[in-house]
């Protein structure tokens, strides 16, 4: 075997451990690739989890209990911190890691939600798209070709701007946001499954399609949609903490990750804990979602084996 033959066998055998989506190519980078790093990312991921479901049976205070006489106390790490206050206090008193744990929770349940609601919804409208073709097709082809050229970001502080910022109101947009990703890949797959053998096998024997489609096309396309789901999750989740940053999301007395981190942004200088913590949990959070969900897509998305 030549040389040329040779480094060509070696590199077709390295190329599936070489791709990676782009936060594993990014962190590669840094040196930090591995089994390991999805490791660490689930683990961070299982204790977010635990805390945001059970993290108010540890809550130290209610989130919403002020104490003016210890306004904008340190954490405990930091010169002048107590172990009264481990995380520290806000400008009015509340205990940073109440407020932490509270706002982590409706944090991950807006994200959730909001993931949910878009999975859903783009691919339904995938299905149908690839079901009827014709006009229906072109029609719902063009919303999505709408929504991507269209900044969501604008679309949504219009929104919730004109409309109003309830809990409710801010779910549904921030759900709405991806749907096209899905619809997009719900359809491609579809199409694709509807020429397999065993979909014209099955239409053969006289089988609805609605039968056709819940028995057969939808369990073979699942796993690649939860795989774009864990994909799109980090991206709600910045999206919900964008908004309450700017004020039009999450409203007091309620609190999220964002919403405590616009207030803190007007505190970066005298008290910057209170924006640095939440910003921190965002970005690990965003960043372990992402890794799991590249090492998702790199084991199940055939065309990367």
């Amino acid at each position: 075997m030549s040389t040329q033959q040779t480094n060509t066998a070696a590199q077709s055998q390295d190329e599936p451990r070489i791709r990676r989506g782009r936060t594993g190519a990014l962190l590669a980078r840094w040196g930090l690739s591995g089994e390991w790093l999805v490791t660490a990312a689930l683990i961070y991921i299982g204790f977010i989890l635990f805390v945001a479901v059970f993290g108010f049976l540890f809550q130290p205070y209610p989130h919403t209990q002020m104490d003016l006489f210890n306004q904008l106390q340190p954490p405990v790490f930091m010169q002048g911190g107590s172990w009264e206050h481990i995380f520290g206090t806000d400008e009015l008193g509340r205990d940073v890691l109440s407020r932490l744990i509270r706002g982590l929770r409706l944090s991950v349940l807006i994200g959730v939600i909001g993931t949910v609601i878009g999975a859903v919804l783009g691919s339904f409208l995938g299905i149908v798209a690839a079901h009827f073709r014709g006009w229906v097709e072109e029609v719902l082809m063009m919303l999505v070709d709408v929504q991507v050229s269209l900044p969501f970001i604008i679309f949504a502080l219009a929104v919730l701007a004109f409309v109003g910022n309830s809990l409710t109101i801010l779910i549904i947009v921030v759900g709405i946001d991806g749907w096209e990703r899905y619809a997009r890949l719900a359809r491609s797959m579809v199409l694709t499954a509807n020429q397999q053998d065993y979909v014209l096998a099955v239409r053969s024997l006289g089988l609805g399609n609605f039968r056709i489609y819940q028995r057969h096309v939808l369990p073979n396309i699942m796993g690649t949609l939860i795989v774009q789901a864990t994909i799109n999750l980090p991206g709600v989740i910045l999206l919900e903490s964008t908004l309450s940053f700017l004020g039009l999301g999450v409203q007091p007395p309620m609190t999220s990750l964002g919403q405590i981190l616009g207030v803190g942004r007007d505190y970066l200088i005298l008290a910057p804990w209170i924006a640095v913590l939440p910003g921190m949990v965002i970005f690990f959070l965003t960043l372990s979602i992402a890794t799991v969900g590249d090492w998702l897509r790199d084991r199940l998305d055939p065309t990367l084996k």
